[in-house]
């Protein structure tokens, strides 16, 4: 895969996500716009249905663009500069936290071998090497679902329902957990995954994101 992309550098050279301009395939942005990106950060509390989360960006149209790019587009190289700016939310919002080990919303795995990676399992790989945790798969998606960003609010309270089951349960009792996924939104996706972790008996599960669109759904806020 990093071959693959070398020689597509070579004939479609990187353009930043927000302006177009040309850069290295390892930036995330031009030094201009990733200044602009980082000068504006702030940490966003969420709510994943009861459960605790910190979000780095709301989820706005340049934050929006980097993400569908990484998402989509196979632009996993700006995992490690989202994962350091994470990085820093996390230890500042959970400062008085200890975890044992960190994990990722899981893809059901006919769209993973589709898209070919789960893009929240690659960045939090990359932030278990920045705060020191291990990393664990914890969860399986056991159903094909709709995709929650096209329903309705209320059709995402039940699509996600027995979507997702404990991969080994005493591995998770008694732990603290931090979970993480790209975007929360609704809530639900992330609350489905804490709940079914919840009957395991962990001690704390706390979650993590790149960005919030929790404005657009201002009732699942509530943490």
């Amino acid at each position: 895969m990093e071959f693959v992309r070398k020689l597509t550098a070579l004939f479609y050279p990187e353009r930043c996500p927000y302006c177009s301009a040309l850069i290295e395939a390892t930036q995330i942005a031009c030094a201009r716009c990733y200044d602009e990106i980082r000068s504006k950060h702030f940490p966003i509390p969420a709510g994943a249905r009861g459960f605790r989360c910190i979000s780095t960006f709301a989820y706005d149209g340049r934050v929006r663009r980097m993400i569908l790019r990484l998402k989509y587009h196979d632009r996993t190289q700006y995992i490690p500069q989202i994962a350091e700016l994470l990085r820093k939310d996390i230890q500042s919002a959970y400062s008085g936290e200890e975890f044992d080990f960190i994990t990722a919303v899981p893809m059901y795995k006919g769209d993973l071998k589709k898209r070919g990676y789960n893009q929240s399992t690659l960045l939090a790989k990359e932030l278990g090497k920045r705060l020191g945790l291990p990393y664990f798969d914890t969860i399986d998606k056991i159903k094909k679902t709709k995709k929650q960003h096209h329903l309705k609010y209320q059709e995402r309270k039940t699509n996600l329902n027995g979507a997702f089951k404990v991969i080994d349960k005493d591995a998770v009792k008694g732990k603290r957990i931090l979970i993480i996924d790209d975007i929360i939104t609704s809530g639900y996706t992330l609350g489905n995954c804490c709940r079914v972790l919840s009957r395991a008996k962990p001690e704390l599960i706390c979650c993590a994101t790149i960005a919030s669109a929790q404005n657009k759904y201002p009732e699942s806020t509530v943490i």
